[in-house]
């Protein structure tokens, strides 16, 4: 048994660190599961007892800069070292390791490329995934890659560790040789935490009457996001003096993220702490007792129609309500006051992001792996197809993956050398195709030299616009609000980082001697958001390529009298019924113009005008959904039938000239269908025809428009629709002679008298053969004539034509009814025969 420094013996966990390095090393899949609820001490104590078991090298993935930090600085100060000598850190932009570093804390972005790097992971025995509760897409990612990697390698370890998760599923997805990976459960140290439900309170007076009724430790405000925090500290700062208003944010910077998770200098003055989602479970605040919890979160869900994330505020899952309460009880007793009632309904978990939010760094990371669809890769929760579709189709567009015409349709795309080059960039693929623009003008300018501090020897392939380029990719990234001296270093690594792809991807680069400029925002962002130009609609409203329509922030909807023609928008939310523009750069209509004219497409679409049957010719130009240009062409007679065609799948076979021929017949054909077990179907056969799981009618109006294209052409000739042409084409194609045959137009009576059909729809949606005639026509008629065994429905009307009875038994009818009637009749119209026994005299 391995000796642990002092502080590791005091944290719930230390007595189970040898049993788990035991349990994972003797796993038949070489990975394990460990729960551990919050302040068991597993982030910190866990690496120290897996460097003491295994010889390699340690990885630990972080979903965020700041808990690596703190992950690496806790297990440093253990060991009684400095960050970078056997426990360090790796991030973008920063990171603290050495030659003897053992253990590494890597942000998601850091992992995913060593995976791509190194499929095998040489050197590193355990690799483990902590707060995999939150289920980033990049967390999924690289647990889907490891999955691989551990095939490979038979010295290779994997960690799940969360403070709750779906154990069981995750153990059968880890499974090796039909045994699951083992969970090992570790209890924490929570103290009791009281929970009251305070219904619609206001944030900000919900922490005033907690710093009025509680004397001590700090307050934890929940909160769905930016301008919700932004807006409570607000009214918090007027109201609350004595105490310190802290913002815990991703946005915010780096150095006050730090400054909320150290302890106060000053104990005596109460901290009130906003924050976001962050502060659930990776980080820890310290000196909590008070919880608020407003039971909201804001999460992106991808709107796949219109290729555009929503960033939604939506009620909190039953999960997070209880991470959110434990945060109170980390050190003593706490208290939890959840701003809804206790009766109100909420999910029990978040779906992952991985099923709801934009896939595409995810699609061209798995490009690169050689996965082009979903199910070539094994995934805990499998990427939704939506989704993955929307995603190559973007990737299309940007160039990082191009199509082949291929016999295989399921492999008809492949990575490209700029899809490659951007995956380098550690950027999402959109803001790195807008830095790799900068390639195609050549060599650097003075300004991006100065700007980056790079030699003339590193600058070789950049071009002379690359300060803007790279300006607008700052603007749009991560680090748009961090300090100046992380947006330098940001600067700089990207300039660097360019010339290795200028090297390494000449493809990629212009002619070295371009004179281009300083472009313009709006049409460098093009290179990234190609699916994001817009054109104005309204007053103050675009439409998108995809269809959408999203309108400009208020304050920029009063600032303009007259809008730009064009816009670029690379922040918009999609909305529920409108979508909402955050950021966009004006576009002169003359680089539009150009940039449009290399990838609008022109189409024609013909179709008869409204409300009348002239023929209409239109040509459009668009990029998308957003219409360019259109005139007006000359129709040729080759464009009537499909014009006819298109108007009655559009509209039904109503927009054909049916008139009552037509309309009877089709009644006939449609009671013959109903009433003969060998139903005439779309193909001609005497079966009934079957589409997916159900019995189509050849008659019915679903087969005659799905079939348009089949049985009216033939019989269109001109450009004028006629009603004789539909009528033969209907005839030929019901097999008009059958249904003469057996569905007569008229019946001669047994009196001899001569009447015709009606083939109506009664009450109860059945067609029945129907005469209506006076009752003097079938004096002498006993017995009912059938239709195909279908009696036949008599209305009967008096001499003046008004309603007697509705009959399909005429034995019954003068037996029954018929008494009453005849002397009725008798008093009203006592000059008109009334035996029934005998024919009506002419």
């Amino acid at each position: 048994m391995y000796v642990y420094p002092g502080l590791i013996n005091q944290l719930p966990i230390a007595p189970h660190l040898d049993d788990i390095c035991v349990a994972l090393k003797s796993s038949s899949s070489h990975s394990l599961i460990l729960t551990a609820e919050t302040g068991a001490g597993k982030s910190t104590a866990l690496p120290l007892a897996l460097l003491n078991h295994f010889a390699g090298k340690i990885i630990m993935l972080e979903p965020r800069r700041i808990a690596s930090l703190s992950v690496a600085s806790r297990v440093s100060a253990l060991l009684g070292e400095e960050v970078g000598k056997t426990a360090g850190y790796m991030m973008r932009l920063e990171s603290r390791v050495s030659e003897a570093t053992r253990f590494t804390v890597m942000t998601e972005a850091v992992l995913t490329r060593m995976l791509q790097d190194d499929l095998f992971l040489d050197g590193v025995s355990v690799v483990v995934l902590d707060e995999f509760h939150e289920r980033s897409v990049q967390a999924d990612l690289a647990l889907a890659f490891l999955k691989e990697t551990l095939s490979l390698r038979e010295d290779l370890y994997v960690v799940v560790m969360s403070a709750t998760i779906d154990t069981a599923s995750l153990s059968s997805y880890l499974a090796a040789g039909g045994e699951g990976a083992p969970v090992f459960a570790v209890p924490g140290r929570q103290f009791s935490v009281d929970v009251e439900y305070a219904g619609a309170v206001l944030p900000s007076d919900a922490v005033m009457r907690e710093l009025r009724t509680q004397d001590r430790g700090s307050i934890l405000v929940f909160l769905p996001g930016i301008a919700d925090i932004r807006k409570t500290a607000t009214e918090l700062e007027r109201e609350a003096a004595d105490a310190d208003i802290l913002i815990l944010h991703s946005s915010i910077d780096f150095d006050e993220q730090k400054k909320v998770l150290s302890p106060p200098d000053d104990f005596s003055r109460r901290r009130v702490i906003l924050s976001s989602a962050i502060a659930e479970t990776s980080l820890s605040v310290p000196g909590v007792s008070v919880v608020i919890d407003s039971g909201l979160v804001k999460i992106n869900r991808m709107n796949v129609a219109a290729g555009m994330e929503m960033l939604v505020t939506e009620i909190e899952s039953v999960f997070s309500a209880e991470q959110r309460k434990g945060r109170a009880g980390r050190m003593q007793r706490g208290r939890c006051v959840r701003l809804w009632r206790e009766n109100d309904v909420r999910a029990a978990e978040t779906a992952p992001e991985i099923a709801r939010t934009d896939l595409t760094e995810l699609v061209l990371e798995c490009a690169e792996r050689g996965v082009y669809t979903r199910d070539a890769l094994s995934w805990l929760t499998p990427p939704s197809a939506g989704g993955w579709k929307s995603a190559q189709k973007l990737l299309i567009m940007l160039g990082c993956l191009s199509e082949e015409v291929r016999a295989d349709a399921e492999n008809s795309v492949r990575i490209t050398s700029l899809g490659k080059a951007a995956l380098t960039l550690g950027l999402h693929p959109r803001l790195a195709c807008v830095a790799l623009s900068a390639l195609r003008f050549g060599n650097a300018g003075e300004r991006a030299e100065k700007k980056s501090g790079i030699s003339k020897k590193e600058r070789v392939g950049l071009a002379p616009c690359v300060e803007a380029a790279l300006e607008c990719v700052l603007a749009y990234s991560p680090y748009a609000d961090s300090p100046s001296a992380l947006q330098k270093r940001f600067f700089s690594d990207l300039v660097k980082r360019l010339a290795k792809c200028a090297s390494r991807f000449p493809d990629l680069c212009g002619n070295s001697g371009s004179t281009e400029g300083k472009a313009a925002s709006a049409v460098l962002l093009l290179a990234g958001f190609p699916d994001r130009i817009a054109r104005l609609e309204g007053d103050g409203t675009y439409r998108f390529p995809s269809g959408r329509v999203a309108s400009l922030p208020k304050k920029d909807r009063d600032a303009f009298r007259v809008f730009p023609e064009w816009i670029v928008a690379p922040l918009v939310d999609a909305g529920e019924k409108e979508g909402r523009i955050y950021r966009w750069e004006a576009l002169s209509a003359e680089k539009a113009e150009a940039w449009l004219s290399v990838r609008s497409e022109t189409y024609t679409e013909t179709e008869f005008a409204e409300g009348t049957h002239s023929l209409r010719k239109t040509e459009y130009t668009c990029f998308g959904k957003i219409v360019l240009a259109e005139r007006r062409v000359a129709a040729q007679d080759e464009d009537f039938a499909y014009a006819v065609c298109r108007a009655v799948e559009k509209n039904g076979i109503a927009r054909l000239p049916l008139g009552e021929k037509t309309k009877a017949f089709l009644a006939r054909a449609r009671f013959y269908e109903a009433h003969t077990r060998a139903c005439s179907t779309a193909d001609g056969g005497d079966a009934a025809s079957v589409d997916g799981t159900h019995t189509i009618a050849k008659s019915s109006e679903e087969n005659l428009i799905k079939t348009v294209r089949g049985w009216l052409p033939p019989f269109l000739t001109g450009t004028t629709l006629r009603e004789n042409s539909v009528y033969d084409a209907l005839y030929y194609y019901l097999d008009g002679a059958k249904i003469d045959k057996n569905v007569p137009q008229t019946i001669v009576l047994t009196n001899g008298k001569s009447c015709t059909l009606l083939y109506d729809t009664a009450a109860e949606g059945i067609v029945r053969p129907t005469i209506e005639i006076i009752v003097q026509r079938i004096f002498g008629c006993f017995e009912t004539p059938r239709v195909m065994g279908v009696p036949v429905l008599f209305k009967l009307l008096s001499p003046a034509r008004r309603p007697l009875q509705i009959t399909d038994d005429l034995a019954g009818f003068w037996s029954g009814a018929w008494p009453e009637i005849c002397k009725e009749m008798k008093g009203r119209y006592p000059k008109h025969n009334w035996d029934y026994r005998a024919a009506e005299r002419e």
